[in-house]
This record gives C-alpha cells, sequence and structure tokens, in this order.
C-alpha cells in the first residue's frame, strides 16, 4: 500500500504542473474533453409508489458525524464521517503548485475510519491561493480536475486495497458567499468534472452534490438555481448519486402567540418539505437520494451568526439527538452528518461558547473526546432504531397527530415498537394493547401496561410491545 500510495502521489504532483496551462489551452482542452462526455442514464426518473405500507430499513450509514480529531473513530456507531473542517482541504492535501502531496492526515482517517466500519466522505474544496483569487472563488478547472484525480486514484480500491473514500462530495455550502463567490453554471462545470473522473477512476464511488444550506428563503432560491442548471441541456442532477442539504433549522421562531421558541428538528423537517418542493420544480427525481450533511440547533443568522449559542439542558441535547435521526429517517433522508462530534468553543469574541448547542462530546477536552449526555444518546437512538420503520402510503413513518404528538411505528425482529414525543406541550397517549416496557430518553427501562394511557413531552420515550 506504501509504495503504491507514494508512486500515486508523484503522479499528482505531475498532473497538477501539467494542469498550469494557459488560457487558450484551457478552453481548448475543455472544449475537447466536453465531447466525449458520457451522459449519465436516464434511470433515476420519479418512482411512485403504489404500496399501502411505507417501510424504511434504517442503515448504520444514517448515523455520521463531523470529526477533527478521529476520537469518533474508535466508536462503535459511527456509520459515516464527513470530512470537513477536518485538515483535509485540497491545501492541505497539495499546498504548493507541483510540491509534494501529503497524504498523512487523510491516511489516518482514512485507515481509522476503515477499521471501525465506518464510510467516509470527503469534500472537494476550497480552492488554494494558485488555483484561483480567492478561496471562494471557482478554480482553475484543469486544476481542479488533475486534484480530484490525484485523490481519487489514490484512495481507489485499485490503489489503497480497499476503497478509501465511498463518497466525493463537490462542495460546501455553495449558496452563500461564506463558501462560493462563482455562478452555478460554474459550479455545476466542478459536478461534471467530478463525475468524468469518477467514471474513469473509481466507477464505484459516490458523487454527492455541492451542500446547500436551507434555512432563509435566499438560500432556498439558489438551491432551485442550482438544480435548474443545465449543462450542454443536461439537469445537473443527472451527474450525481446524492443531493446534499445542511438542514440547520434558525436559532429562533415565533409561534402563534407571537412568542419566539428555540428551533427544532421538528422545523428542520420543515425546511426539507419546502426544499423538497423546490427539487419537485426544477424536475430532481424523487428516487434521488437526500443527504443531511450538516445539522445542529442554535446557530445565530444575520448580525450574530458565528457567535455561540444560547446553551440548552441535557435532557433537551438528548431529545434533539434522539429526535433529529427518527425523522430524517422517517423522510427517506440516508445519510445525517451530525456538526459536530467535537465541536469546541468559540474564542471569547465570538460568545466563548459552542456554535451549536447540542453537542456530543465535552468541548473542554476536544482532544478526548469526553461523552455528553447527548453523545450517549447518539448510540441509544440506534439501539432503538434497528429494525424498520413503517408508515402508511399516506402516512410517513413518525407522524403527529392533530395535537402534535408524534408516533414513530418500528418493527424489530420480534416484537414492536413506538416511540412517543410532543415537542410544544404535555400530551397523552394510550398504549396498544400489547405494550410491555418503557424506555426513556435517558435509557431507563420500566414496565407498562397495555391499554393505559401515557403522558409524553418534548422527551422520545421507546414503548416496546408484542405486537
Amino acid at each position: 500500500m506504501h509504495v503504491s500510495s507514494r508512486r500515486r502521489g508523484a503522479r499528482s504532483i505531475g498532473l497538477l504542473a501539467a494542469a498550469a496551462l494557459t488560457t487558450s489551452a484551457l478552453l481548448a482542452a475543455q472544449s475537447s474533453a466536453g465531447a466525449s462526455m458520457t451522459v449519465p442514464a436516464a434511470s433515476q426518473s420519479p418512482v411512485t409508489n403504489r404500496s399501502t405500507v411505507i417501510k424504511v430499513k434504517v442503515d448504520r450509514r444514517l448515523f455520521g458525524v463531523h470529526d477533527y480529531y478521529w476520537n469518533s473513530l474508535h466508536r462503535t456507531g459511527t456509520g459515516g464521517i464527513r470530512l470537513w473542517d477536518a485538515g483535509t482541504q485540497w491545501k492541505d492535501l497539495f499546498p504548493t503548485l507541483g510540491g509534494e502531496p501529503d497524504w498523512t492526515r487523510l491516511d489516518a482517517a482514512v485507515t481509522a475510519a476503515h477499521a471501525n466500519g465506518t464510510e467516509v466522505t470527503l469534500v472537494l474544496g476550497l480552492s488554494p491561493s494558485y488555483a484561483a483569487a480567492t478561496p471562494t472563488g471557482p478554480p482553475n478547472v484543469a486544476l481542479y480536475k488533475a486534484y480530484v484525480q490525484a485523490v481519487m486514484e489514490h484512495y481507489s480500491p485499485a490503489s489503497w486495497g480497499y476503497r478509501g473514500i465511498a463518497n466525493y462530495q463537490v462542495w460546501n455550502e455553495a449558496n452563500i458567499a461564506t463558501f462560493w463567490t462563482g455562478s452555478y453554471a460554474q459550479l455545476a462545470q466542478l459536478v461534471k468534472t467530478v463525475y468524468r473522473v469518477r467514471n474513469a477512476v473509481d466507477a464505484g464511488a459516490r458523487i454527492v452534490a455541492p451542500a446547500m444550506v436551507t434555512r432563509l428563503s435566499y438560500q432556498r432560491t439558489g438551491i432551485k438555481k442550482f438544480y435548474a442548471t443545465r449543462i450542454g441541456g443536461v439537469p445537473v442532477w443527472k451527474y450525481v448519486d446524492a443531493v446534499s442539504l445542511n438542514l440547520y433549522p434558525v436559532d429562533t421562531y415565533t409561534d402563534s402567540h407571537g412568542t419566539n421558541r428555540p428551533g427544532t428538528p421538528e422545523d428542520s423537517m420543515a425546511l426539507l418539505r419546502q426544499v423538497k418542493a423546490i427539487l419537485a420544480q426544477d424536475g430532481v427525481p424523487k428516487s434521488l437520494a437526500i443527504w443531511d450533511t450538516e445539522i445542529n440547533y442554535g446557530l445565530h443568522t444575520g448580525a450574530n451568526g458565528g457567535t455561540s449559542a444560547a446553551p440548552v439542558s441535557d435532557s433537551v441535547q438528548i431529545a434533539y439527538v434522539i429526535r433529529t435521526f427518527l425523522l430524517n429517517a422517517a423522510q427517506g433522508v440516508k445519510r445525517v452528518d451530525w456538526y459536530a462530534y467535537d465541536m469546541g468553543n468559540l474564542p471569547s469574541t465570538a460568545g466563548g461558547a459552542p456554535l451549536g448547542n447540542t453537542l456530543l462530546t465535552d468541548p473542554s477536552d476536544r482532544s478526548v473526546g469526553t461523552l455528553t449526555p447527548a453523545g450517549h444518546a447518539f448510540t441509544r437512538v440506534q439501539s432503538w432504531m434497528k429494525g424498520t420503520l413503517l408508515g402508511t402510503a399516506t402516512k410517513r413513518p413518525c407522524s403527529a397527530n392533530s395535537s402534535g404528538t408524534y408516533t414513530c411505528v418500528i418493527q424489530y425482529g420480534s416484537g414492536m415498537g413506538r416511540v412517543y414525543w410532543n415537542p410544544w406541550h404535555s400530551a397523552t397517549v394510550t398504549l396498544v394493547a400489547s405494550a410491555r416496557q418503557k424506555v426513556n430518553e435517558a435509557g431507563t427501562t420500566s414496565t407498562v401496561r397495555g391499554g393505559t394511557k401515557l403522558k409524553v413531552g418534548y422527551q422520545p420515550v421507546l414503548v416496546r410491545s408484542t405486537h
């Protein structure tokens, strides 16, 4: 493996150096490349589900994280890791044009992930200084292609011995100027570039569309513009295997009484519904996977953006984690990447506390990664979801009744589970006749009697029954 890695690294240096073309040569190369383009098969057409039952089998890869220190890669339950804010950007791998690539950090992550059974997603970007005027600016396409090819070759099964990186994401949060200042046409060109390199180098890897923020109206407008983009008449979505949404809700919402309340997982799902409608308008098929590639709560917008979130109790954090994964799975989302496993405190000038309010590890010891109560809930909810979520043609799994009380129905190998909660107020549910056991949000188990009434609130409770 190490000999092959060095050989691939040497080739990548040559690729990057050769890619420093003149403008005219670059345009000619792009024109020539476009002539040999293979358009993806149009098999991703909308699928009409005529079944009376919706079944969602939960995949362990649903449970993903962001992690700079790799502590999550030594613990069970980490189904996936999205490498962003992880020291693995383009500039980290190739600090200089034509210089020696530095695979050290990314190799360590891939090795640890493989040993832990964790799937790796790598975000491809931002632009280094030799490839664009600014990190957020559109890079020289030839240089970007060479970078992508070098990475894919290095982590392909042919070079690595197994597929080191399963998913390649084209960019991060490309509908806000914080990360992308090019046009959507230029972004689509990068998507097509990654698609073509993937097909040539590692056809088994997935391409994830650029991540898009969803919580503000102008951001959703950006999503519509991007997915309406065509490259030579071909819709951009045909070049990706998954849509990527960062489904952070805003930090506070105003209820019908004019009272401010914190943003919740249910608000995140409201954003998902809005974006699904936008995607449908642009002709994106329902069969194309959707990934929730960043999620947390309490993140500020506007003038307070980038400052620390108002803290919430451990009990609320536990509830947010459990509800997040249940709701996303019920809506058919295939991956949820928590931001972040190791969220540290911001500088005192930005509030001195974490950016989000729901923490999986203690921010005061990021290098150790001591689990918080919410971090334990990240594993606990996986045990709750080891089964198949059930719904109907008119009611998705995890649906709310008229009073806002949610019920998630889960079929296990033996027996059934029903998870109840109401995010807004206390409510009462009547247990099924065969109910036998209750597990609260902290994992405490007690017996219950079928047919009795159970009081629920914002904290999810699992009730197990024989049927």
